[in-house]
């Protein structure tokens, strides 16, 4: 998949500095970091869906658990 990601020309520089030892490209070596990144991140345990924020759930009684038809429920309200 192609993306385009607008680099300061500093941090660009930086890169290009970076991977020209390795013989890589500015390319390969932002993939790389950023697969670091995520690979870190998924060690450390603090990769969430809503971004490490805690989030407090709506509580929804019912006199009979698991018969409640949800299906028009405003969840947004």
């Amino acid at each position: 998949m192609q993306a385009i990601v607008d680099l300061p020309d500093q941090l660009y520089r930086r890169s290009e500095a970076l991977a020209a030892p390795r013989g890589a490209s500015v390319e390969q070596f932002i993939v790389e970091a950023v697969a670091k990144e995520f690979q870190r991140t998924l060690e450390s345990g603090s990769l969430r869906a809503n971004g490490g924020r805690e989030v407090e759930l709506p509580v929804i009684r019912s006199g009979h658990p698991g018969t409640m038809d949800l299906a028009d429920f405003d969840f947004f309200r």
